[in-house]
């Protein structure tokens, strides 16, 4: 075998390998653009969302900001349900023991 047909052989891979490096560059490239352009219309629709004025929300201020009575009274509503919830699953499991105790009777 010739020495230069080596070579030809060489230069012909390394040429392949560098067309297919681009060709790979190139389609990496373009999926980026495709991603970078959705990422840039997300944040566009969210800065514009952000331009618009708030609406009022008709959530209650919060509890430092309003009057103590008002804040009591709140908390001693909610633990009364609290209350109530404890004792109806206490009740609830008295009667799951008290047919299993009758099951076996």
């Amino acid at each position: 075998m010739h020495w230069w047909i080596v070579w030809v052989v060489l230069v012909l891979a390394m040429i392949a390998v560098i067309c297919i490096g681009a060709v790979y560059a190139i389609r990496r490239g373009i999926a980026a653009l495709h991603l970078v352009s959705a990422l840039g219309e997300a944040v566009s629709q969210r800065m514009d969302a952000m331009q618009e004025p708030a609406a009022q929300s008709s959530r209650e201020p919060a509890s430092f900001t309003q009057p103590l009575q008002q804040v009591a009274m709140r908390y001693s509503d909610a633990y009364a349900k609290v209350i109530e919830r404890q004792d109806r699953k206490q009740e609830r499991h008295a009667a799951v023991w008290r047919r299993w105790r009758l099951f076996n009777e």
